[in-house]
């Protein structure tokens, strides 16, 4: 089973997600500056926090979510779950397999596949009653959860390079360690792409300091000097780091869903191309899920529209436009010829909706 998500709607106070649907295999959050893209990131990592008990800081304490999944290697497979949490308990529970309801909860009953129980009133049903035998749907929608993964490309930098792991701000696995888990086709791979985003770059490797602090160093063509990663521009540090988390999780199939906050961020025009070109082709390779933002117009004239998620914000209720839910809009823009970051910069969109409404 290859499960992924289809449908994700999120509601909390004073913000609320009505639905983001359909989902592909690979998705780009497209919208204005305060928009709602890191937000929807921060949404899914909240869910998914919540869902593994992890402790987590600056998240929604009351929240509603709802989210559907398909199989992609089973048509026609439909899994839908559902949960609210309010004042640290949860108040519904629901979950949903091929129009099979297997679990049913409210504030005062839960049913747990066709069983009457009597769960702890801060905890999910998902997360203490698996059983990979019995209950083979938990398990695969928990094993799903497990598996989601967040990069914010804006928090790589040399900053949080020294900081590593002891921030809640810093991405989840420090750069050491995905230098030190390349092997030989790994760091090949690495290097050269590295080089076709033009940093010409001969080798890269870890270097043990002081204490327990370890410097990524990279060695360039021209130069006999050995640079450490803190003397890097941010913009070299996210590209590398970024080839290194692909060529991490590439390797690591228990991955379901990869979410990429800013991507582009700090880059110029072609190397920002090519490195959507990269992480977008990587994904859909893999068949690993991606749900990835920008705002940037190198970013968005890269990635196909068909693959965008529009975010349209009225107040504190968020909207999102794609090619499914309003094909005329994509269709009909096609047939322009303009660039792909014109449908996000012009009038079009609201012209659109104008027309359509009346």
């Amino acid at each position: 089973m290859v499960m992924r998500l289809t449908s994700f709607s999120y509601k909390t106070f004073g913000w609320e997600l009505t639905e983001m649907s359909p989902l592909d295999t690979t998705n780009l959050l497209v919208g204005k500056n305060a928009s709602g893209k890191t937000r929807i990131i921060m949404a899914l990592q909240n869910v998914t926090n919540f869902m593994q008990m992890k402790p987590a800081v600056f998240v929604d304490k009351e929240f509603k979510v709802k989210m559907t999944f398909d199989d992609v290697l089973n048509e026609g497979w439909k899994m839908t779950y559902s949960f609210d949490i309010t004042k640290d308990c949860v108040v519904s529970e629901s979950l949903t397999v091929n129009g099979k309801s297997l679990i049913r909860r409210s504030a005062d009953k839960a049913i747990f596949y066709k069983d009457s129980v009597n769960p702890p009133l801060d905890k999910l049903l998902v997360q203490i009653r698996r059983d990979k035998t019995a209950y083979p749907q938990v398990e695969a929608l928990m094993e799903w959860v497990e598996g989601v993964i967040s990069v914010s490309c804006s928090n790589i930098n040399n900053f949080t390079l020294i900081l590593g792991g002891t921030s809640p701000f810093v991405n989840p696995l420090p750069f050491s360690t995905l230098v030190d888990a390349l092997g030989k086709e790994g760091k090949k791979y690495v290097l050269e792409n590295a080089r076709a985003l033009g940093y010409d770059i001969l080798d890269i490797y870890t270097m043990k300091a002081s204490g327990e602090m370890t410097f990524v160093t990279i060695r360039e063509r021209y130069s006999k000097q050995v640079i450490a990663d803190f003397q890097l521009s941010n913009g070299m540090i996210r590209v590398l780091y970024i080839l290194c988390f692909l060529e991490y999780i590439r390797h690591n199939r228990k991955h379901s869903l990869l979410l990429i906050d800013d991507l582009g961020e700090g880059l110029d025009y072609n190397r920002a191309t090519l490195l959507g070109n990269i992480v977008f082709d990587s994904c859909e390779k893999e068949n690993l899920q991606l749900i990835a933002s920008s705002n940037d117009s190198f970013m968005m004239d890269v990635v196909d529209i068909r693959k965008w998620q529009i975010l349209r914000r009225k107040n504190s209720k968020l909207n999102v436009l794609n090619h499914i839910n309003a094909p005329e809009l994509f269709n009909s823009f096609l047939l322009t010829g303009l660039s792909n970051f014109d449908l996000f910069a012009s009038d079009y969109i609201d012209s659109y909706l104008a027309h359509s409404e009346r």
